[in-house]
């Protein structure tokens, strides 16, 4: 498990059930943004964590996996 230093979105993620892989394509794309900076790596998955902004996209994917099946 990460060491969270500033700012607990594992916590966050837990609560709001965030789907593992949805959660580690968020740190992934932040990682490239702030890859020497935790801080403000911390932040922004907590931020995109907490916009919902993924729920659209996940839904979406789940939609289209459900059709595809059929």
């Amino acid at each position: 498990m990460k060491k969270i230093e500033y700012f607990d979105y594992l916590k966050v993620a837990e609560e709001m059930k965030v789907p593992d892989d949805v959660l580690k394509k968020i740190e992934k794309e932040v990682k490239e943004e702030f890859p020497e900076d935790k801080m403000m790596y911390e932040l922004h998955v907590l931020r995109a964590l907490n916009s919902k902004y993924w729920q659209k996209e996940y839904k979406r994917n789940i939609r289209l996996k459900t059709v595809s099946n059929r």
